[in-house]
């Protein structure tokens, strides 16, 4: 048979379609009444089966405007809704000449019976019916209004309460993502405290090394008679000293973000600097053995990322390996890539490299983990045993020096980290070296200010020892009461200061005396750096700890700069 279905879901067309002809009969398609009676008007049908409430024009509007003419209203006709259904609704339609009322869902067996049985008995109706006269146009209006209205307003309180549970679906996925975000943030928070707990044990370690070089070589040059041994004690001391420098500088630079600063660097150097604070930092039963080919060829890296890197991959080999005896092997080797190695690292072009490997003799990790390494926030420890440092970080510096790394692990065999750098073309490059002899004043008068004591102490020997004459002090209300009192030529001052900072100071200065040169001096800030210092209106920042020559090349600059600017 040929049937016409109606209705305004495409999924419930697609279903009735699907069961009628896999039943072998033929199904035409309408989304609601005003096509299926332009259908009706064109086709020859032996059923028509509908839902009720479709734009355009419903069911009912439908099924009365098919009988009221003589050809179409011989069509069997079916309803078939699941849309608020009460037995009114059923009484309506068969009172408009329907020959079935059928509510969804139906047994796919049962829906085909009736539509074949309706269709071969030709939509006959019971005696009972045929003789029942139609209802004239004021009743059906009534009627069709009622049950129209009903259905409507059931539909209306079912969109609300759905509104409602959107409303609160929306609402517990907002509250659910706040709350992973939250977790999120104490994750990273508790990565970071972790990767500050790992290090504090060899930044003390090594503190406390530097200081007891400071204070033992000063003890001894201070006893030393020998002009000459005294000398060689005060050398071991600024050496120490240098030390300490470049020890806050490291860890200053794991406290902040900051750009890469790629420059010329061989491995085989960097790695035993890092070696040092690692050795410090990892348990004395886990034994670290290096294996580094002295030519291996220069690469463009950032030594301070390259320390973290050994930093994440030797911590998280002490983790694998616990509280046994185990070892941690590292080799530096020139690798030539081909194509078909590079085949499965996208990120590689064949050519040469420098590979650094970092094995270790831990527990070693499944292939399914292995997957997931690189991910941010993932770790392999059991809850309470801590976060891990971060691979990912590892991946995205490496990423971000053009190289790549892999991994190789099994369980119970170990982990091996390879990490391939691009090699290229040139020198390291080298430490400037110092002149013999700072650059000297011809007696101006400078004003130094710094609320420590040991600090004025120094700048004033070091200022008259470059020729210049100081005047010191640790308060900034005696500054300015000295700066108005007597002439100078410069202004160096402390940035942080009980009462008054070393910023409003040199404002307050420049407002007395507008084109004095200040110098702004700091131990550490995270906001200022040289072209903010000259945005404020001083001259330069120098940071501390500073030596002779960089405090004489600094004022013997910025005093040559304030003599060009009056001289325009």
């Amino acid at each position: 048979m040929r049937v016409l279905s109606v209705d305004d879901k495409d999924e419930n067309l697609y279903m009735l379609e699907a069961l009628l002809r896999g039943h072998g009969h033929q199904v035409d398609s309408a989304s609601n009444g005003v096509e299926a009676l332009k259908l009706a008007e064109r086709g020859v049908y032996d059923l028509i089966i509908s839902d009720i409430l479709m734009p355009g024009m419903d069911g009912f509007q439908l099924c009365r405007e098919l009988k009221k003419d003589r050809r179409l209203g011989a069509i069997p006709f079916i309803f078939y809704t699941a849309t608020y259904t009460d037995p009114r609704d059923a009484a309506f339609a068969l009172s408009l000449g329907a020959d079935r009322f059928l509510i969804k869902p139906v047994e796919p067996e049962i829906l085909i019976r009736h539509a074949v049985e309706v269709a071969e008995s030709g939509g006959s109706l019971p005696k009972a019916q045929e003789t029942t006269p139609a209802p004239d146009e004021t009743i059906y209006l009534k009627e069709y209004n009622t049950r129209l209205i009903a259905k409507l307003e059931q539909k209306s309180l079912d969109l609300e309460q759905t509104n409602r549970a959107l409303q609160a679906d929306i609402l517990e996925r907002q509250r659910t993502e706040a709350e992973r975000q939250h977790l999120e943030q104490q994750l990273r928070q508790s990565q970071k405290l972790e990767a500050i707990g790992t290090l504090a044990g060899g930044i003390a370690h090594d503190f406390n090394n530097i200081l007891a070089g400071i204070i033992g070589f000063a003890e001894l040059g201070i006893a030393e008679r020998n002009i000459d041994e005294a000398h060689a004690h005060l050398q071991e001391v600024l050496c120490a000293g240098h030390r300490a420098k470049a020890l806050v500088e490291q860890i200053l630079a794991f406290s902040r973000p900051r750009e890469q600063k790629r420059t010329a660097l061989q491995l085989q150097h960097a790695i035993p600097e890092s070696l040092k604070m690692l050795r410090a930092t990892i348990p004395a039963h886990i034994e670290i053995r290096s294996d580094l080919e002295a030519s291996a060829p220069t690469i463009l890296g950032d030594a301070t990322q390259v320390h973290q890197v050994l930093l994440n991959l030797v911590t998280n080999a002490w983790h694998a390996i616990g509280d046994q005896p185990g070892v941690v092997d590292l080799k530096l080797r020139t690798r030539d890539l081909d194509d078909d190695f590079v085949h499965s690292l996208p990120e590689l072009r064949p050519g040469r490299y420098v590979c650094l490997s970092v094995k270790d003799s831990g527990c070693g990790i499944n292939s399914e983990m292995a997957e997931r390494i690189f991910e941010p926030f993932f770790t392999t420890k059991e809850p309470g045993k801590g976060t891990g440092l971060g691979l990912s970080v590892v991946h995205g510096i490496m990423k971000a020096s053009d190289g790549a790394i892999t991994m190789q692990s099994q369980p119970g065999l170990g982990t091996t980290f390879h990490l391939y750098f691009p090699a290229v073309e040139l020198e390291p490059s080298q430490p400037m070296q110092s002149p013999a002899k700072p650059p000297q004043g011809t007696g101006q008068r400078i004003l130094f200010v710094d609320d420590e004591v040991v600090l004025t102490t120094l700048g004033e020997r070091f200022l008259r020892r470059l020729g210049y004459v100081p005047v010191t002090t640790t308060g900034p209300g005696t500054a300015l009461e000295l700066f108005k009192a007597q002439e100078f030529d410069l202004v160096i001052t402390d940035m942080t200061m009980p009462q008054t900072s070393g910023i409003d100071l040199g404002r307050q200065l420049l407002e007395l005396r507008p084109g004095i040169p200040v110098i702004l001096t700091t131990g550490y800030s995270a906001s200022l750096d040289g072209e903010r210092v000259q945005d404020l209106g001083f001259k330069a920042l120098l940071l501390k700890p500073y030596n002779l020559q960089s405090l004489g090349e600094c004022v013997q600059r910025v005093l040559a700069e304030a003599e060009a600017d009056s001289s325009h």
